[in-house]
């Protein structure tokens, strides 16, 4: 009986992998559009750098017209994107992997995506019930990270603790950096249908990581700032990160790189929801 109901269990899951990974993939990708979009307008100096948040574009999605309908969408991929992450640590995936790795890495990312999901689905009552807080973006950024930072000072090795969030952060840009912005081993996930077609995704993916290992190495640095100078303060995420570069002269241009990169990751997270390799 404990065996049918497993292997009933797996079929159900290799049925569903396929369409919910589509459909998570897309989501992301028109997340990180708008995303691309307000640190774009960040950069050009038309928002605050404490908009340029997972919230602040919940808020911009909800103030669009049908913004409603779309936050519910959006929550809709999001929940499909964090159950997809779940089969994958169930049953594995032959286009990213079945290893022990592979599953842990799944089930981090559904944790991630899960959290991302619960922030969608607040904004989202927040818009139908009394309409989006606009000051939520701003409350949910680095305030927010700050006080997770916080709590974690007052646990027994809460210095090593937030000194290791800055190192795998750290280490995620590095390894984001070689191999999918230097050696686009993300294509691997791809099957583009024309040479040309191919030649496009590659370059979005490529500026998109890159984009994707800025931030992450800022943020990394300073977590690992904040737990030498035992100062919740000093830790940031995208919008505090971005805002970091904007306050410098050579910054500017990282900036603007960094925020086009966004834009473009969200392109090629579409591109990739059409035309990954079937799991």
């Amino acid at each position: 009986m404990t065996t049918t109901l497993s292997t009933d269990g797996r079929r159900l899951a290799y049925a569903w992998r396929d369409p919910l990974g589509r459909a998570g993939l897309a989501t992301r990708g028109a997340l990180y559009i708008v995303l691309g979009i307000l640190a774009i307008q960040f950069a050009r100096g038309e928002v605050g750098g404490e908009q340029v948040n997972q919230t602040g574009a919940f808020e911009t999605v909800a103030q669009q017209p049908f913004g409603k309908v779309l936050l519910i969408l959006m929550v809709l991929g999001l929940v499909a994107l964090t159950v997809w992450r779940l089969i994958q640590a169930f049953v594995g995936d032959p286009v990213e992997g079945d290893e022990a790795k592979d599953r842990a890495k799944f089930v981090g990312k559904a944790i991630i995506y899960g959290v991302l999901t619960g922030t969608a689905i607040k904004v989202t009552i927040d818009a139908w019930s009394a309409g989006p807080d606009q000051t939520a973006a701003q409350n949910a950024g680095d305030q927010q990270q700050q006080q997770t930072t916080s709590t974690l000072f007052d646990l027994p090795a809460g210095r090593l603790i937030v000194v290791a969030i800055g190192l795998v952060l750290i280490g995620v840009a590095l390894y984001h950096a070689w191999h999918h912005a230097v050696q686009a081993s993300f294509m691997k996930r791809i099957a583009p249908p024309s040479e040309a077609a191919g030649t496009a995704i590659e370059g979005l993916g490529r500026f998109g990581y890159a984009a994707r290992s800025v931030v992450f190495l800022i943020s990394g640095i300073f977590f690992v700032v904040a737990a030498v100078q035992y100062d919740p303060n000093e830790s940031r995420g995208l919008s505090g990160s971005l805002q970091e570069l904007a306050a410098h002269s050579w910054g500017r241009i990282v900036l603007w790189a960094t925020a086009l990169g966004l834009f473009c990751f969200g392109l090629f997270c579409l591109a990739e929801s059409r035309y990954r390799r079937h799991s």
